[in-house]
């Protein structure tokens, strides 16, 4: 999630409201129109520092993650045991 989008959205979300509250209070619509933009233009910056701060978060989270449990073929992995070979039983599989 990219914060542009994040702080597109509040934009968005700001203008609409600010459009439907000024028509509901029976504003002009010049005066409507202004006010939201406004309303937009505020909000962007706000919702792109959420954006931002969401997605470092999400990232220092991901990252911990993998330091706790890393991949097993990946360099940061401990070296593990191999795998215990299974014999192979003269069983017969039958497959319905």
């Amino acid at each position: 999630m990219a914060a542009g989008t994040i702080g597109g959205s509040f934009a968005l979300a700001a203008f609409a409201v600010a459009i439907v509250a000024g028509l509901a209070s029976g504003n002009p619509a010049a005066s409507v129109l202004l006010r939201a933009l406004i309303a937009m233009l505020i909000c962007y910056p706000v919702g792109m520092t959420v954006g931002l701060i969401a997605q470092r978060i999400v990232h220092e989270h991901i990252e911990a993650h993998r330091q706790a449990h890393p991949a097993p073929d990946s360099p940061d992995s401990p070296p593990s045991k191999p795998a215990a070979r299974k014999e192979k039983s003269d069983e017969e599989v039958i497959v319905v």
